[in-house]
């Protein structure tokens, strides 16, 4: 009997050890997580953070410009979010922006190091110092080479535009959603300063490649991604959505490769004809920084960068002329004589 009590005796202390030990585990995290990443004195206001994950499932990632935008209303123009192990200081307003990207524009010149980035992109948007501003230069040279910003680039756009009207005709007065048309516009025109020659939208490489890129972009806003972000050590090593981004891009580099390929054989560097061209003319000059990897990411950077925000504010323009009727005949907008042209910017 004796011997039975201490066997449950010496049981039960070994689960109260086990119990205590994992309880100081806890708490010790938690202490250590708080002491580390709570809000310093000065620091800009915002939401109460969780423990480890801070405010990543605060935010609505369907829909996060409108749920930052609520925040202001608590904490004001400039507030801060925990996105798991990081700070991020959110800016609203005019005002806000201007202050930090202009009048302190040095301070904000550089970009966060972000892992899910940092793991894929190479090119324009995502490095810093020597080599963005090498690849920087290179690309708006060459790109206002072929009328980018420029008013010879106005045939083009046009042109363009010629397939767009066709496209809306074919609906014949009925309603439809224009997401698509607009985004393969853009995307065409970038097309044509990239590759040398636009795509028809019937074309199934085209419309796998509008798909990719309409994938990539909600798959980078995803909770899983912000969770890479928060944990890449973690989470590089489980499945998930983030590792879905991984194939896409490796898809649409797939996509550039070929069209680099093509390129390569047709090259003359005595006839440069768009922005790959000038790209491989730049790989063989002596002590060259430029090589096909960074080209495969400039390119996907430049639809990245060029094709998703363009499309997005014309949208938004097509939805304020409805809203606002008034303001659709050109009379309203540009003059009863004018003509609208390329050097008529909003």
């Amino acid at each position: 009997l004796i011997s039975r009590m201490d066997s449950l005796f010496s049981g039960f202390f070994v689960n109260l050890d086990a119990t205590a030990l994992l309880l100081f585990i806890v708490v010790f995290i938690l202490t250590a997580d708080y002491i580390k990443n709570r809000r310093l004195t000065g620091f800009p206001p915002g939401p109460t953070a969780l423990p480890i994950v801070g405010n990543i499932f605060t935010l609505d990632h369907k829909r996060t410009h409108e749920k930052v935008f609520i925040f202001t209303g608590t904490y004001g123009d400039v507030y801060s979010l925990r996105m798991g192990q990081r700070w991020v200081v959110v800016l609203n307003g005019f005002e806000a922006v201007t202050q930090a990207l202009v009048t302190q524009g040095d301070s904000f010149s550089d970009r966060p190091s972000i892992p899910l980035h940092d793991d894929i992109f190479h090119g324009l948007v995502f490095s810093n110092g020597n080599t963005w501003k090498q690849q920087r230069r290179f690309a708006l040279s060459t790109l206002k080479y072929f009328g980018f910003g420029k008013k010879s680039l106005e045939p083009v756009i046009l042109e363009e535009f010629t397939y767009v009207a066709k496209e809306i005709s074919a609906y014949k007065g009925k309603p439809f959603n224009p997401h698509l048309i607009v985004n393969n516009t853009v995307a065409n025109i970038i097309c044509l300063l990239v590759f040398g020659h636009r795509f028809e939208y019937s074309d199934e490489q085209f419309k796998k490649l509008m798909k990719l890129f309409e994938q990539g972009t909600q798959l980078e806003v995803s909770v899983s991604a912000q969770l890479y972000n928060a944990f890449p050590q973690l989470m590089r090593r489980l499945p998930g959505p983030h590792q879905k981004f991984k194939r896409v891009i490796e898809e649409l580099k797939d996509f550039i490769r070929t069209e680099v390929k093509d390129h390569k054989q047709k090259w003359d560097p005595s006839d440069l004809r768009d922005y790959i061209d000038y790209y491989l003319n730049e790989i063989q000059t002596d002590d060259s920084t430029f090589d096909e990897e960074c080209l495969f990411m400039s390119v996907l950077d430049l639809f990245g960068a060029g094709s998703e925000t363009t499309s997005t504010t014309l949208r938004w323009a097509f939805l304020y002329m409805v809203k606002y009727p008034e303001i659709q005949g050109m009379r309203v907008v540009q003059g009863q004589k004018a003509q609208i042209k390329q050097l008529n910017k909003p």
